[in-house]
């Protein structure tokens, strides 16, 4: 009896040791998850670009990253770390539109950053918020405030001037950008009219959502990529892809699936954890950094007009963003 006082002294510095490790966690993990979000776009950007050059099959480039997501959110299921997603086929249905938008925004990026000039594909990839203004009016007739269309001029005006100061442009990695762009604006306008039709499955958090797009991605893709490039052209090009020693091509295949399910997770978490106008500065000095690694990783020369170009079209999203959120 007479240890009591000092076990419950324990108890209570043990309880306060608990708090404070959970208060001290719940104000990191943003900066965690921040990190993680940039550090694995940079490296999905970096193995892409050197998978696509040793091999030129970027359809099954594409495929094996979405399909490597599998081996990372079904053991999660197995296991119970998240709950299994239920659907009906009616369900389904109406998220298939949202799973095809999804399939061209990677198929687009692939073929964007995994050409020459990753570098200026990331800054034609900035003029997404021009897409989803017209998808939002052509899809759901919604019509935004004056101050967030006068947002678009320095999108529109950075990505001309980053076009016309390319020393390296190309109108394939304009094509391939801007047509990611258009499924990345499809994808998220569809998505947010769909849930007002009603909620979809059980379990749909953000992940799981992603990674029911991320399955049926994979099965609309695959005959695609089959009819286009051919089964047997993409294995006998496994081979020479496979004969490289300076950088070994497997290992750029397994990250760069890798990589592109993770960043796009904790992406997602970042998302949960910051507010709309925080997550858009995060998201515009993700592309600002990305962009400066890729040009300077690779070799890219970038003009000064180039340069400034695509700092204006950056700069245009971030505002872009803020005004959606003050005057939505």
């Amino acid at each position: 009896v007479e240890h009591g006082p000092h076990v419950d002294k324990q108890s209570t510095l043990s309880k306060v040791g608990a708090a404070a490790a959970e208060s001290l966690w719940s104000r990191s993990k943003v900066w965690l998850f921040i990190l993680l979000w940039f550090a694995l776009n940079i490296g999905w950007n970096d193995v892409t670009v050197k998978a696509c050059k040793a091999y030129n099959f970027h359809w099954a480039i594409a495929l094996w990253q979405l399909a490597f997501g599998w081996v990372i959110f079904v053991p999660l299921w197995i296991v119970g770390f998240r709950k299994v997603p239920r659907l009906t086929g009616k369900e389904a249905l109406r998220l298939s539109p949202a799973a095809l938008g999804h399939l061209v925004t990677h198929v687009g990026a692939v073929f964007a950053f995994g050409s020459d000039a990753p570098a200026f594909g990331r800054i034609v990839k900035a003029a997404e918020p021009v897409l989803s203004c017209m998808m939002n009016f052509l899809l759901v007739g919604e019509v935004l405030r004056w101050p967030v269309y006068a947002t678009l001029a320095p999108i529109i005006g950075g990505v001309v001037m980053a076009s016309l100061g390319e020393l390296a442009f190309s109108w394939r990695v304009v094509g391939a950008a801007m047509a990611s762009n258009v499924g990345a604006a499809w994808r998220a306008v569809y998505t947010k009219a769909a849930m007002q039709g009603g909620k979809i499955g059980e379990h749909m958090d953000a992940a799981n959502t992603y990674a029911v797009m991320t399955i049926m991605s994979t099965f609309m893709l695959l005959p695609l990529t089959l009819l286009i490039e051919g089964p047997s052209a993409i294995i006998d090009g496994l081979g020479p892809a496979y004969a490289q020693v300076d950088d070994p091509f497997v290992w750029q295949m397994v990250l760069g699936g890798f990589f592109y399910y993770m960043f796009n997770d904790f992406a997602f978490l970042a998302l949960e954890q910051l507010d709309p106008v925080s997550h858009a500065v995060a998201n515009a000095m993700k592309r600002l950094v990305v962009i400066s690694y890729l040009a300077v990783r690779f070799g890219e020369p970038l003009s000064l007009l180039s340069g400034v170009g695509g700092c204006t079209a950056i700069v245009g999203t971030l505002l872009y963003s803020l005004a959606r959120r003050k005057f939505a």
